[in-house]
């Protein structure tokens, strides 16, 4: 481990843009990035945008709502 490297930062997502992510096999995606995940992996505003609410609104969804949600924006 890296002393010089706080937990935050290590534990922080690379962003991507939907484009780059949506319908992707996890053998286009690049190094890193959580496939089962996918939604974590967008900014702020395109998560809004993708899924017309905030990360903190999605996360108090129920898991099948969620993943019906992520398979309907092909983060699935």
């Amino acid at each position: 481990m890296d002393r010089g490297t706080s937990l935050p930062t290590m534990l922080e997502q690379k962003v991507y843009p939907y484009e780059m992510l949506k319908g992707s096999r996890s053998m286009n995606l690049p190094p890193g990035v959580d496939r089962p995940r996918l939604e974590r992996h967008l900014s702020p505003e395109e998560f809004q945008e993708v899924f017309g609410m905030t990360i903190k609104e999605f996360d108090k969804l129920p898991q099948w709502k969620r993943t019906d949600l992520k398979k309907k924006a092909c983060l699935f």
